[in-house]
């Protein structure tokens, strides 16, 4: 580790791999943090591979965890939420070859694979209870049907002026469809097209609902899946 005295005048705090501090003579100096080298065994690439599938859903899930991730209600805000709900719990990972020792010098994705269970996946997480509805996928139609007779009464986390969405995604095609379906106290029954050049055997469908002010959801609830495919 270097240290030297600080010829520019008086800074505090890491700046890259510098740290600046102040001596008990006085004298502002600073010193290398070091470099550290990134551990490249089987946990950290195992988990490397879960966190770089669960990204890739960013791009085509991004409008759902916008809304289903408002932050500050347990989850932090957005992809990090989305992110912090799913890596652990909605990925498997496996060996590509499971006699093969794991080699530091290969790269992850040549030793390992992930795959998502959708069925697992949270589009949206919080504190609210989730909504009771029911889908129908018609293939012919290219449509998904949200029923639900609504509820009369409310209760802890759960109000008549929570909104609820409906999430209709492919698991290959990288399309998502989010609707706002109504609220939690009327009677919805609503169809929405599939996204475009989704079909009907990689379809997946979630509900959640939201307060009425956006500051809280409730978990994603995943209502069909047509296929596990990554």
């Amino acid at each position: 580790m270097a240290e030297f005295v600080n010829p520019i005048g008086k800074i505090r705090g890491k700046y890259g791999n510098v740290i600046g501090y102040v001596r008990e003579n006085g004298k502002n100096c600073c010193k290398s943090a070091g470099l550290k080298r990134k551990p490249n065994g089987e946990v950290q690439k195992r988990q490397s591979i879960a966190f770089g599938a669960t990204a890739e859903r960013k791009r085509w899930l991004m409008v759902a965890i916008r809304l289903g991730f408002p932050g500050g209600n347990g989850y932090p805000k957005g992809f990090n939420g989305f992110v912090s709900a799913n890596v652990m719990n909605a990925v498997s990972v496996e060996k590509i070859d499971p006699e093969a020792p794991v080699n530091p010098r290969k790269k992850a994705g040549r030793e390992f694979r992930g795959s998502i269970d959708y069925r697992k996946l949270r589009v949206a997480a919080g504190q609210l209870v989730p909504p009771s509805v029911s889908t129908e996928v018609d293939a012919e139609s290219r449509k998904v049907r949200f029923a639900s007779p609504g509820v009369q009464l409310e209760s802890i986390d759960c109000f008549l002026d929570d909104k609820i969405y409906g999430v209709v995604a492919g698991t290959r095609g990288k399309r998502c469809r989010v609707v706002e379906l109504g609220t939690r106290g009327e009677a919805i029954d609503t169809s929405v097209d599939f996204p475009r050049n989704v079909e009907a055997d990689e379809i997946v469908v979630y509900v959640f609902a939201a307060s009425a002010d956006g500051k809280d959801v409730s978990d994603s609830v995943c209502l069909h899946v047509s296929s596990d495919e990554i």
